[in-house]
């Protein structure tokens, strides 16, 4: 008996030595995916020096949430910390500022690579890729005002679900995400009278998805929802974050006053006309699938 018990101890001794090997390989292939550096893009964009370079990049840094994940002296923030996926920190920028070229600045805004190659993670490069170079030119202005403060910020934790997200390709790089999804922008394009609000729409992207079908990780909907909307929650909602029956609807309430309270009557007018639009062109579609697929 005891000869059977020493056996059965070597084995399950060796069974937890096989595992922690497995799980030692599996942490080191998904830290080496992690780190594995990209090339680097090749650009040559530069900030904009005339007079209302700034406040135009102040829009943008706006509109788009720089200040959400940079802290607002860009020293850096934890802005998401969901153990056991990620612990994620916005960089202080206002110090990266002080060391990086225009270009090194942009392929990290637009491209997904840090100014040393490495491919960033959490950075939401791949909703900023739609920026013009104008648009990108004036953030980089505004950027620049700021003069480095506070102290470094630490390097991202990637949890072991996340690291399973990372292997199974269900957790990508945002350069790999640019790469596999391409840089033309998805959201529909529904004509010159929606042209404002379809530019508008593209702040939307980096919560509701490239095509703004929705996010599953981000438990964002699809924006199609918006076309039950009246217009004057719709205002409320992006003004204050506040939904209609006066709900909080977890993300949206915590960031659309910042993001969106700036925003004009007009420039709402035009975001919810583009976004009904497009759930017409939705239901539309969807009926002439639907009568495609009909028996006779």
């Amino acid at each position: 008996m005891k000869r059977l018990l020493k056996w059965a101890g070597y084995g399950l001794a060796g069974i937890v030595a096989l595992l922690l090997v497995v799980i030692g390989g599996l942490y080191a292939a998904s830290e080496v995916m992690i780190r594995w550096p990209v090339d680097r893009p090749k650009v040559q964009l530069v900030a904009s020096h005339d007079s209302g370079a700034v406040r135009r990049g102040a829009r943008v840094a706006k509109l788009n949430g720089c200040h959400d994940c940079h802290g607002q002296k860009l020293e850096g923030l934890l802005f998401h910390d969901e153990m056991p996926i990620i612990r994620a920190w916005g960089p202080n920028l206002s110090r990266v500022i002080a060391v990086q070229s225009d270009a090194q600045l942009d392929g990290a805004i637009r491209h997904g690579v840090a100014g040393d190659g490495r491919r960033l993670w959490m950075m939401p490069s791949s909703a900023f890729a739609h920026l013009s170079d104008q648009e990108t030119s004036d953030l980089l202005a505004y950027l620049r005002t700021y003069r480095p403060t506070g102290e470094e910020q630490p390097r991202f934790q990637v949890g072991p679900v996340g690291r399973l997200g990372v292997l199974l390709g269900q957790f990508r790089s945002e350069a790999d995400t640019i790469k596999i999804n391409g840089p033309a922008l998805k959201i529909a394009d529904l004509g010159p009278e929606h042209a404002q609000g379809r530019e508008l729409a593209r702040a939307c992207v980096e919560c509701h998805g490239p095509s703004l079908e929705g996010n599953k990780m981000m438990k964002s909907p699809d924006l199609s929802i918006v076309a039950s909307y009246d217009p004057e929650d719709f205002a409320r909602l992006l003004h204050t974050g506040v939904a209609a029956g006066d709900r909080k609807v977890g993300l949206m309430t915590q960031i659309a006053p910042a993001r969106f309270g700036g925003l004009s009557a007009q420039e709402v007018s035009a975001l919810q006309g583009y976004l009904k639009a497009r759930a017409a062109r939705q239901i539309a579609m969807a009926d002439v699938t639907s009568k495609g697929t009909q028996q006779p």
